[in-house]
């Protein structure tokens, strides 16, 4: 049994560089990789992994390149990529720890990032026996926004809702409250038995709309009835559905992210559930920097009904805290890019080293990755760093607090291997961080430069990479770069020449 709250939302940063990389090292056969000392061989499909998450977001991008439109780069987030695909990382020996990092990298060239010689892969995998995971008993508060702005949407609240006890048991509650121009429990804390079912879904049916909105008064009474039912040894947490922007710039305690926080600090985490709204990348990275938020855009019934049977245990069961990462290149090398991480979180160390902070870690059964991306560092005029076969090409400390146990650290070597040789995440990861850059610099360029001509080459080039792509976990992608493309070929005139 594992104790749970919470998902967080995470961004990317990519920094910017200067100076263009010559081909890679001629190398087939890099050999086997150094990992984590005790995180050597994961039997894959035998235990469960761990993922840093990440706004769910792109369901909102695709569906606007499906109707013939260039989204805002603003609506899309690498993260949220991610964490639609299995991405596991190098195989050793079996994990025998709550939490086992491991990392490689191999060589790389990014279309939006030319520089760029190698991406490394950051995974994590645990000991959690997949067949026996059981997340702990959870005590949910159901905070609805029921006014008249969610008059078209609130039936797919209802059904929201309704999904959400499918998937509690008897040992799980559930409390309602709703808020319009104020606040009011509907449902007080309740088990999900047979006894209490009928009840529960005709609280849920009897959802209707009306009034102002008064979001902040509906969380503050929500952690009110969270408070008071908390009990040890049960994950305590907050659904908010609603179709407002919460405010995230003002931060006073009585604020958005005043009550978030102030929520976190006493273990109850909180998910944002956007209904008929697209919330955006800065709204999710906000929500991330408070310890068990997360925040998801459901478009439709089907989207959000394939989310909670899939992923509902996993969403609320925390693995660790405030995760600390400094990812030091090989001399001769830098980092310029981390696509996984809030960028506020993000800071240069004396030695020229990144390091970064995740405020939690989730259970997922898909394997989730922190990607990082190097390149030469100095005068291009100059020789070049050398690195064979095997090669360390950057260190990478990690600090992370278990959930109920003590804090722990180690050092991860990331050694090169060859494309051929890279794991299915790396592999995975090349195409998809290559992917997540290309389309936030083509979409910058349509919606922010005007460049209808750079947008449409830049994803021409990536759509060239997808083409002929066979793996089938990635035919959602081809399908969206490919969309893209056709787009941007009518804008810039070259209608007919794509493909």
């Amino acid at each position: 049994m594992f104790l749970a709250s919470a998902l967080v939302a995470v961004c990317s940063v990519a920094l910017p560089v200067a100076h263009a990389a010559g081909p890679p090292d001629d190398d087939d056969e890099a050999g086997s990789v150094t990992i984590y000392e005790f995180a050597d061989d994961f039997a894959t499909g035998a235990t469960m992994s761990a993922t840093p998450g990440g706004a769910q977001d792109v369901a909102f991008f695709r569906d606007r390149v499906r109707s013939g439109e260039v989204p805002h780069p603003s609506v899309f987030t690498p993260e949220g990529l991610f964490s639609e695909h299995h991405l596991p990382a190098a195989k050793g020996r079996q994990c025998r720890a709550l939490l086992c990092p491991t990392s490689e990298a191999t060589d790389a060239r990014l279309l939006a990032h030319p520089d760029v010689r190698f991406l490394g892969q950051l995974g994590f995998a645990t000991n959690i026996d997949a067949e026996k995971f059981e997340r702990a008993p959870l005590d949910l508060v159901a905070v609805v926004d029921r006014s008249g702005s969610m008059s078209g949407v609130l039936s797919l609240v209802r059904q929201s809702l309704l999904e959400v006890v499918d998937q509690l048991g008897p040992n799980d509650r559930i409390s309602i409250v709703a808020y319009g121009d104020r606040a009011q429990v509907l449902l007080r804390p309740m088990p999900v038995d047979p006894s209490h079912r009928q009840r529960i879904v005709a609280a849920i049916r009897q959802l209707e709309s009306g009034g102002s909105t008064a979001m902040e008064d509906g969380i503050r009474k929500g952690l009110q009835v969270a408070r008071r039912n908390q009990l040890r040894g049960r994950t305590s947490r907050i659904m908010l559905f609603t179709d407002e922007r919460p405010n995230v710039g003002v931060t006073d305690a009585h604020s958005f992210m005043g009550l978030a926080r102030a929520g976190s600090k006493d273990g109850i985490g909180m998910t944002t559930v956007g209904v008929g709204v697209q919330f955006g990348a800065e709204l999710a990275t906000q929500i991330s920097s408070v310890r068990g938020g997360n925040l998801f855009f459901f478009p439709d019934s089907s989207a959000m009904r394939a989310k909670f049977e899939a992923e509902f245990d996993t969403m609320v069961t925390e693995l660790a805290h405030d995760m600390r990462l400094v990812v030091a290149p090989a001399a001769g090398m830098k980092v310029t890019g981390i696509y996984g991480i809030p960028g506020d979180k993000l800071k240069w160390t004396n030695n020229g080293a990144i390091e970064v902070e995740v405020e939690t870690l989730f259970v997922s059964r898909k394997a989730g990755a922190i990607y990082f991306s190097l390149a030469p560092n100095g005068n291009p005029a100059l020789p070049r760093a050398k690195f064979g076969p095997n090669a360390t090409i950057a260190t990478v400390q990690v600090e992370f607090t278990p959930v109920g146990a003590a804090r722990r650290s180690t050092e991860v070597d990331v050694k090169r291997v060859a494309p051929r040789r890279a794991s299915a995440g790396l592999a995975r990861g090349l195409l998809l961080v290559d992917e997540a850059t290309a389309l936030r610099e083509a979409t910058r360029r349509h919606h922010e430069a005007n460049d209808q001509e750079g947008a449409y080459q830049l994803v021409h080039a990536l759509a060239g990479r997808f083409r002929r792509l066979r793996d089938s976990d990635m035919q959602d992608e081809r399908a969206l770069v490919l969309g893209l493309e056709q787009t941007l070929a009518v804008l810039s005139g070259h209608a007919g020449e794509s493909g």
